[in-house]
């Protein structure tokens, strides 16, 4: 079988990353926790099965997240991320569903995975849309799992009251094609 390769150029200028999980804080009551950042690079190389070819892999920097709180920001940075020692969040694409072609068109897909967070990777699946336009993918993307799944801890400080699972991660862009 003679395999078409497809290269997807990352430009972090068009992409965003963001993490959203539900708190309730002191004196704030219930509010959703919303982190993003656009630092995300890498190379991933579809192939004409629909399969990513090993090595291909998007990395998110998330040395840069920032949220509405700089104190937050520290805090999951320093604490649950651990990013001084573990910089980079990285998935790993290993197949998509619901992607019948690469003409023009809106798909519904889930692109299935490894993510590793600090030093734990788990399969994960993203769910979502890509619209495919003159040679450009524009993506729209979710995924959620538990905090321990990644052996994650909630953070634990006075001005928070409670954290719920899930993490919400998504993804919202626009991919070069070629």
């Amino acid at each position: 079988m003679i395999f078409i390769t497809l290269n997807i150029l990352i430009n972090s200028d068009s992409i965003e990353v963001k993490y959203k999980v539900n708190e309730k804080l002191v004196q704030v009551g219930n509010t959703t926790a919303v982190g993003k950042t656009n630092a995300v690079s890498g190379k991933v190389i579809l192939k004409d099965d629909f399969t990513f070819e090993k090595g291909s892999v998007l990395k998110v920097d998330i040395t840069t997240l920032k949220s509405d709180q700089e104190r937050r920001d520290r805090y999951i940075k320093n604490n649950t991320l651990e990013a001084s020692k573990y910089p980079y969040v990285e998935f790993y694409p290993e197949r998509i569903e619901g992607l019948k072609s690469l003409e023009n068109g809106n798909y519904n897909v889930k692109i299935h995975g490894k993510l590793k967070i600090r030093d734990i990777v788990k399969s994960i699946v993203w769910s979502g849309k890509i619209e495919i336009k003159n040679k450009k993918a524009y993506v729209s993307l979710k995924t959620e799992f538990p905090f321990d799944y990644f052996n994650l801890k909630k953070p634990k400080v006075p001005i928070v009251i409670e954290i719920d699972d899930p993490i919400i991660l998504e993804v919202e862009g626009s991919f070069i094609l070629s």
